[in-house]
Order: structure tokens, then sequence, then C-alpha cells
């Protein structure tokens, strides 16, 4: 199993359903909004912190099983 990742929106486009992270050390990754694991409406903002899974898709790398990670948890 792939280890979990953590990284910061790099901006999410909530009309379209999808923006970038910017993995800590390494490229950005694609993320679609159903790929965000949260009750009620699926968005995240720039800044946010978030831990993710990255696979490999048909048009490359995209973030997958999305969390927030909480402000008090981010140090």
């Amino acid at each position: 199993m792939a280890d979990r990742e953590i990284g910061t929106v790099k901006w999410f486009d909530r009309k379209k359903g999808y923006g970038f992270i910017t993995r800590d050390g390494q490229d950005d990754v694609f993320v679609h909004y159903s790929a965000i694991q949260s009750e009620g409406f699926k968005k995240l903002q720039e800044g946010d912190r978030v831990e993710f899974l990255v696979e490999e898709r048909d048009k490359g790398l995209q973030a997958v099983n999305v969390t927030l990670i909480p402000a008090e948890d981010q140090g």
C-alpha cells in the first residue's frame, strides 16, 4: 500500500470541480472534487493543507482519497 502524502492546495476551482495540490518537495498533482473525502459540498481552498494518495491515471498523476488536515493539527 502506498504512503499517504501531505501537500498544500495550490488552487481549486469550485465551479469546475478541480484544481492542483503542491506536494511537499515534489511536483504538483491534479485533484478532482470526487477525490475529496468530506461530508456535504466537497471543496478545497487555496492554502488548505491536505493528506492524500497519488495514483497514475491516463492524464498523469492524480490525488485520491484527499482529506483536509484540521488547522489545529497543522503545527
